[in-house]
């Protein structure tokens, strides 16, 4: 069985049941599915990047000079550029900006408070495990600005939070 993956812009064949595709599934596939599921909102276009990702890394020969971490930081990397690509294709076919998703807003933006750029940038640095330094050149921003958008990202979420089990416990109260 054989898969296609990118290298540049030549498509090249990759066996699918190869020690190393298989080594890439079980080590980072879960973090990246909860990486572009967080930026996109959605589950089927997460799994989409995921697996487009993964295959493309095993296209290419292995850098065994590099570590694991390196792998990991390149492969959160890759999936954010993914997503974005995604989202900024979706809002062209639909000719407006992409709405957050109600995926999302359930699950880690309780209130829809985040915008897109903060959901990728804690993806990057709470899932992808990039320091902030090397997010904001991801996200080519300056360190400072990436600083001041992750904190700007988790105060956000703790007020909704706080409004949410506020909410909550008032009407146990009723």
């Amino acid at each position: 069985m054989l898969r296609f993956g990118k290298n540049g812009t030549v498509r090249t064949l990759v066996p699918a049941c190869s020690a190393r595709s298989q080594d890439m599934y079980q080590r980072y596939a879960s973090g990246l599915y909860r990486q572009a599921f967080l930026t996109l909102g959605d589950s089927a276009l997460a799994v989409h990047v995921v697996r487009d990702v993964i295959a493309d890394e095993c296209a290419l020969p292995p850098a065994p000079e590099f570590g694991e971490d390196d792998a990991r930081y390149r492969l959160a990397e890759s999936v954010f550029r993914r997503c974005q690509q995604l989202a900024a294709d979706r809002a062209r076919r639909d000719c407006r900006p992409a709405p957050p998703s109600g995926d999302v807003a359930s699950c880690a933006d309780p209130g829809g408070f985040l915008s897109e750029k903060e959901r990728g940038a804690l993806g990057l640095v709470l899932i992808g495990g990039l320091n902030y330094v090397r997010a904001s050149r991801v996200l080519g921003i300056c360190p400072r600005d990436m600083a001041a958008l992750l904190r700007t990202a988790l105060l956000r979420l703790a007020t909704s939070s706080v409004g949410v089990a506020e909410d909550s416990s008032q009407g146990k109260r009723a």
